[in-house]
């Protein structure tokens, strides 16, 4: 993301959540970011490896529907003395864009490739053959960009990428944006790689970046030079009946940039998204049952595939892009249990508790659009 006054800034990126599906005929991103403080005129660049074949606004509530089918869940065994209780405490991602030749035509300007808007987006998509050419065409079209943003993007440009570019109409000052769907043509796992690094420039000072990256392939996936480690169950203990270590094991995992795997499934079909979506309508997590907007989805994008889902923490000086390879495919399922010996009450989970925020990840772009069912 790119905001005003960059200087000045207390706001920025908190979350992105990323889905990128590989496809026969092609690769589909999907890409949302949850912010604060961003002030109008916030926009967000995203580099892409091709001219994108289509440009959609999806819905938030895809990301929502994936995140009841994949997100941890904690059952605490409560141990009573007379029998065994249990208590659910849980919640509840082709060419190689020229051989580094430039999209430009060789004497510094840039090209503009498509022009578009959506609901909540003003975007172009444009390339050059330098980062500063690239800069001042964005900032020249009111793009309001950090110091030193051209060497930033300049391996990127070197590399032959192209850069899809979007304004925030006004009114959208922070929060979850809807995500952005690109269509690209296809690429193998090996040749694709999801531009973090960027975000660099747009965390608020001094924090870090939650990230969930959704992989969808006819097999598995897996992070090519960062460590991809499951929670160990072994590991997992109740510190009381509301309460885990999860946290601990979470940040422990990912404090020198892994990636925590959360869920992976082979065969898990685009429509298993509806089910999601009205899992969480029954939580009390969607405000309405409203499927219109996941089946549009699931119409453009009807995948059937192993769907892995990532999960990490980092700070503006671990971000990198993430580079993937094929793995074996392995089911890796979301479900926990911990014992707990204690005589006090059963542990509670609602949409607003505050156990979300002990015994997982705080996933604050899931949660902030988490809100209660509207009263019948």
């Amino acid at each position: 993301m790119v905001l005003p006054d960059h200087s000045e800034r207390v706001g920025g990126m908190r979350e992105q959540e990323v889905m990128v599906v590989f496809q026969a005929d092609r690769t589909v991103v999907l890409a949302s970011a949850g912010y604060k403080g961003g002030g109008e005129g916030a926009a967000f660049l995203l580099p892409v490896r091709q001219d994108p074949l289509e440009i959609h606004e999806a819905s938030l509530d895809v990301f929502l529907a994936l995140d009841e089918l994949t997100a941890p869940e904690v059952t605490i065994h409560v141990d009573e003395g007379d029998g065994e209780q249990r208590a659910l405490c849980g919640a509840a991602k082709v060419s190689d864009g020229g051989g580094g030749l430039g999209n430009g035509r060789g004497d510094g300007d840039v090209m503009v490739l498509q022009r578009g808007t959506t609901a909540s987006y003003e975007y172009q998509v444009v390339g050059g053959d330098t980062g500063t050419g690239v800069v001042e065409w964005l900032e020249a079209a009111g793009y309001s960009l950090p110091e030193d943003y051209a060497a930033a993007i300049e391996p990127y440009v070197s590399s032959g990428y192209y850069f899809l570019a979007a304004k925030i109409k006004p009114g959208i000052e922070e929060g979850a944006l809807p995500p952005l769907e690109v269509h690209l043509p296809k690429f193998e796992v090996e040749a694709f790689e999801v531009p973090f690094g960027l975000a660099a420039q747009s965390l608020p000072p001094g924090e870090s970046l939650n990230i969930t990256t959704y992989l969808v392939a006819g097999g598995g996936v897996a992070p090519l030079e960062d460590a991809a480690v499951r929670i160990d169950a072994n590991e997992l203990v109740a510190l009381s009946r509301d309460e885990t270590n999860y946290q601990e094991l979470y940040d422990e995992a990912v404090a020198d940039g892994g990636w925590v795997v959360d869920f992976s499934e082979g065969e898990f079909a685009a429509e298993n998204l509806l089910y999601g979506l009205n899992n969480a309508y029954e939580a009390g997590r969607s405000p309405t049952g409203d499927t219109t907007d996941v089946q549009a989805f699931i119409d453009r994008v009807p995948f059937t595939g192993r769907v892995t889902r990532l999960r990490t923490t980092r700070t503006a000086a671990q971000l990198h892009d993430l580079k993937l390879r094929k793995v074996a495919g392995e089911d890796a399922s979301r479900f926990y249990d911990a014992p707990f010996n204690d005589n006090m009450a059963p542990c509670s989970l609602s949409g607003r508790s505050n156990l979300l925020n002990v015994l997982l990840f705080p996933l604050l772009l899931v949660l902030r659009r988490r809100r209660a069912a509207p009263a019948a």
